[in-house]
């Protein structure tokens, strides 16, 4: 998960940290519209996090989110249920959502008990069809200032660019801000197959300008080459902009438009005050894993 490096603690990672004390409790919502991927993200999460061994598949009704005879017959998810999963010391509980309308109650029911809601896109899927009540459901979290970060999923078979997805979702969720969605990774693909995808084979990080590449099946990490600084020099210039315009420091947007190189660590330290005020959301890319591949991309 994102650039930093984490002991995995989870059911199949060893013995929970202190995650059963109520300061260590967070509860994440994830939410989006029907078929956009939050199901195979929450076992994408848990696998990374150490609770599965394996992730399961909605197609198999192997999930460990939908476990209802009915979801496992439609292949979606009818009610909220709450999975489990320890990291960094703390116990975090993923809330996975309907995306159908006629759910919403469950929708909302798990907003309440929300400290943070993850709202999952899929480029596979026309952008502008991103139902009304996600967007109800993004302004009744703006209302009350909850963290809110954007996931594009089924980035390995988007019908839609990754850029041309966030500018969307700018559109869409930044109200008079669009440069207020902003991502932190961009979606490194690779040659084009037959039916014309190009498959998803890393990531690359706008503030560290390290590639995480996971071509090999496994995550392995180096410098951008030389026909990937350009995109990544305009992207990451953007969202310093963007973090710098949130920062609570007055003076670090004359400091930055003035030629000074602002520390990496004080634009994250104001990144994250930024997301947890909800001011400032970031998107992520992510994509299932690739055969012979431990995990997913972006999880």
């Amino acid at each position: 998960m994102g650039d930093k490096a984490h002991t995995r603690t989870g059911a199949a990672g060893g013995t929970p940290a202190a995650g059963h004390h109520p300061r260590a409790l967070r509860n994440v919502a994830l939410v989006g519209h029907s078929g956009s991927g939050k199901t195979t993200l929450v076992e994408a999460l848990a696998q990374t996090a150490g609770a599965l061994g394996r992730a399961g598949r909605v197609e198999d009704g192997t999930t460990v989110s939908d476990h209802a005879e009915i979801e496992h017959r439609q292949n979606r998810s009818v009610q909220l249920s709450l999975v489990p999963v320890d990291w960094d010391g703390h116990r975090i509980n993923l809330l996975d959502t309907p995306g159908y309308a006629d759910f919403v109650g469950e929708v909302r029911a798990g907003l309440r008990a929300a400290d943070a809601a993850l709202f999952v896109v899929s480029a596979a899927q026309d952008p502008e069809a991103v139902a009304a009540t996600t967007r109800a459901l993004w302004e009744e979290c703006a209302a009350v200032a909850m963290p809110r970060a954007l996931v594009v999923t089924h980035i390995d078979t988007a019908r839609t660019p990754f850029d041309a997805m966030t500018r969307i979702c700018g559109e869409l969720f930044g109200g008079d801000d669009p440069d207020a969605v902003l991502p932190l990774y961009l979606p490194v693909l690779g040659p084009e197959a037959a039916d014309g995808h190009a498959p998803l084979t890393g990531l690359t990080g706008l503030l560290t300008e390290r590639v995480f590449d996971y071509s090999s099946g496994e995550r392995a990490e180096h410098p951008p080459s030389g026909d990937e600084r350009a995109p990544l020099a305009e992207a990451r210039a953007r969202l310093i902009e963007g973090i710098i315009a949130e920062s609570e420091d007055e003076t670090l947007m004359d400091r930055y438009l003035g030629g000074e190189a602002i520390d990496t660590g004080t634009l994250i330290t104001d990144l994250e005050r930024a997301v947890a005020r909800g001011s400032f959301h970031p998107v992520l890319a992510a994509a299932p894993a690739a055969e012979g591949a431990r995990q997913g991309i972006g999880t």
